[in-house]
């Protein structure tokens, strides 16, 4: 199984409101991946979508269960695959792979309550030691207070990761880990501008599963604030400035892994078009200041810059480009002091309305066990929406690595996926 990268980020650079989308094993995700749909305060879609290849009439439909509010649906689905996989993990031989991905959301339009769980139980039929259960859940809630919108989000997610950053201290995957979320933003319109105003705080810990070696550390708490001030969102090109101070805490770090208490200072200004454009740009650069605690590691300052290009000439064609460099306690759980690198290109095509073609290339590095670890993978999956309720998605994933602890240098997966949603 390619346990290298289930938890990417626990915080995201810029907190992004995503498209509904779905869990993918083998693939890079942020916190918000692992809840796959527009939940306030975490969601970002993995990958990217065609905007309107479904009518209304292909929507999920949703169930209005009793004793619910009149505005409130529950939508169920469930997944299942069986598929190959070439290299579950370094040293393993190919394996016969079988998933189920059961889920259900919630969402109260009045309200503006989004709420879901969902769980991928993965299991190979040549290695018992790489399945894994994986489950997360969330709630988030959009209120508006007259000129200001408050939102609120909670989250936990229980995974497998052998990510970048998980295993500086010379441990391999894999290793469990539960992270606990917490968000709170306030956005007011202040004449020319919006302000926003954000607290997040978030607790991971790591457990060992297996023969895994121990981690560098066993719990990692981290509060950030911060706030955002940007032209009015009517603009063509809202010129933007934020910043955002972090407080990171580890509990039973172990002495000379690279882990420690630290704080640090981001200020990142830039420039990014509305989100409906036909064409998107977006490019935020600036410093982050990281300081830690006295006799362990140097404090340093990293610059940081998130460039992206989006085009979507009409409801049947998107593109997305990302590059990032980003660093600071609290958007990795990499080394302290040191940046990850990461660039994607996302496309999407429907040829006909319930046919949607992906291809979606993203290249990851970052320091692992004080070397350079890399990552490049290349997925391309077609979705056929057989029916209302039914959809039918194979998918082929093939990733190189180097240096990267607990992840085969080469590997290739292919899965063939039916989903069933109501």
């Amino acid at each position: 199984m390619s346990l290298s990268d289930r938890l990417r980020d626990i915080s995201s650079l810029v907190l992004l409101i995503g498209l509904i989308g779905s869990v993918r094993v083998g693939v890079a995700q942020s916190i918000g991946d692992a809840l796959p749909l527009a939940v306030p305060g975490f969601a970002v879609a993995p990958g990217v979508t065609a905007l309107s290849r479904l009518h209304r009439d292909d929507l999920p439909e949703g169930i209005a269960l009793p004793g619910l509010p009149p505005d409130a649906d529950v939508y169920p689905s469930l997944g299942a695959g069986i598929g190959g996989d070439s290299a579950p993990g370094a040293g393993q031989a190919a394996s016969v792979v079988g998933q189920i991905q059961p889920a259900v959301r919630l969402d109260d339009a009045a309200l503006g309550l989004v709420m879901y769980a969902g769980a991928d139980l993965t299991r190979y039929g040549h290695d018992g030691a790489a399945d894994s259960n994986d489950i997360s859940a969330g709630a988030g809630m959009e209120i508006p207070l007259g000129p200001e919108t408050l939102t609120l989000g909670a989250a936990r997610v229980a995974t497998q990761d052998s990510a970048l950053g998980l295993t500086q201290s010379g441990g391999s995957a894999p290793f469990g880990v539960v992270v606990d979320a917490v968000r709170l933003a306030v956005r007011r319109p202040v004449g020319a501008f919006d302000v926003t105003a954000r607290i997040a705080a978030t607790q991971a810990g790591l457990s060992v599963i297996g023969e895994a070696v121990p981690p560098g550390f066993r719990a990692r708490t981290s509060l950030t604030t911060g706030a955002t001030i940007e032209t009015a969102d009517d603009a063509v090109l809202r010129w933007l400035v934020t910043g955002h101070v972090d407080v990171v805490r580890y509990r039973d770090a172990v002495a000379g892994a690279g882990f420690a208490d630290g704080d640090d200072l981001a200020l990142i200004a830039g420039v990014e078009t509305e989100p409906a454009a036909v064409t998107r740009v977006r490019l935020l650069a600036g410093v982050v200041r990281q300081a830690f605690a006295a006799g362990t590691v140097r404090d340093v300052t990293s610059p940081v810059v998130s460039a992206g290009l989006g085009w979507t000439p009409d409801g049947l064609v998107s593109l997305e480009l990302d590059v990032t460099r980003d660093a600071g306690l609290a958007t990795t759980l990499g080394t302290p002091g040191t940046a990850v690198n990461t660039a994607r290109l996302a496309i999407a095509e429907a040829y006909a309305r319930n046919l949607l073609f992906t291809f979606d290339l993203a290249a990851r590095s970052g320091v692992v066990a004080n070397r350079t670890a890399t990552e490049i993978d290349a997925t391309a999956a077609a979705h056929l929406q057989l029916s209302r309720s039914l959809t039918i998605a194979p998918s082929l994933l093939v990733a190189r690595r180097h240096d990267l602890p607990g992840s085969a240098p080469r590997e290739a997966r292919v899965m063939l996926r039916l989903i069933w949603s109501r």
